[in-house]
């Protein structure tokens, strides 16, 4: 029944974390902003942070101001730890705080830890309480078939999401690759007329296919970046190509 109960406020949490965090970008920019690594409506580090606040408050609760700092730390440590982690399996940085005040090697910010604390602080004293009752509620059989399914779900979701990134890191990395070549052979004045132009025309497909097949995630993650300065350069062209297709079929 432990299992149960802990994939359930996993699941719980994964979603309202998502619910969150789209409201909190969705309104700014007056549009739905769809957010997240999975394609379903969940965020598993909120999950991972949820769980993490509730066992690590336990002997705390009673005392508000602790649990907002250990809520701090903790989120504070998923957040770069995920973030670190993600960087080294896709190359990529999903989210950077390097513009943001306070910040510690673009993975955490003192304005997110911050708030992190806050939803602590709601989780603890409202949101968890509500959860508890409803997984209580729940019958044995209802809530084991349900976990089961919440784990397959996750696991599909998971295997689908890791693949495609690492199918966009890797044609960033294509793109990269004969983009060079490319602008390698264009400096060189030997190259004939026609294949200056036809390199052109490739160079021009390149950012074409990059930007068509990228947009779902740069959309999913805006502030998606590289440690090199030449590959932050591609995906600031790639936002740029993105926003003028998106203006051309506006005027269409």
């Amino acid at each position: 029944m432990l299992f149960n109960t802990v994939i359930w406020y996993f699941f719980f949490y994964a979603v309202i974390g998502y619910l969150v965090e789209v409201t909190y970008c969705s309104v700014p920019q007056r549009k739905l902003v769809n957010r997240g690594f999975l394609y379903g409506p969940w965020l598993p580090i909120y999950g991972i942070g949820a769980l993490l606040i509730i066992i690590g408050t336990h002997h705390v609760v009673t005392k508000p101001i602790l649990v907002f700092f250990v809520t701090v730390f903790l989120t504070s440590a998923v957040e770069y730890i995920g973030g670190w982690g993600l960087e080294r399996f896709f190359g990529l940085r999903l989210w950077d705080y390097s513009t943001y005040r306070f910040n510690f090697r673009g993975r955490i910010c003192l304005r997110n830890s911050t708030l992190f604390g806050l939803l602590g602080l709601a989780l603890v004293y409202g949101i968890h309480p509500a959860v508890q009752k409803v997984v209580a509620a729940m019958g044995e059989r209802t809530a084991d078939i349900g976990a089961h399914v919440i784990v397959l779900v996750f696991a599909i979701d998971t295997t689908a999401s890791v693949l495609s990134m690492r199918s966009f890191a890797a044609l960033l990395e294509r793109y990269h690759l004969r983009k060079g070549e490319i602008e390698e052979k264009l400096a060189s004045q030997s190259q004939a007329r026609l294949l200056v132009e036809r390199l052109k025309e490739e160079r021009v497909e390149l950012m074409e296919t990059l930007a068509l097949k990228s947009r779902s995630i740069l959309s999913r993650f805006p502030s998606l970046t590289s440690q090199s300065e030449e590959r932050k350069g591609h995906l600031r062209a790639v936002r740029e190509r993105i926003e003028e297709i998106l203006q051309e079929r506006k005027k269409r």
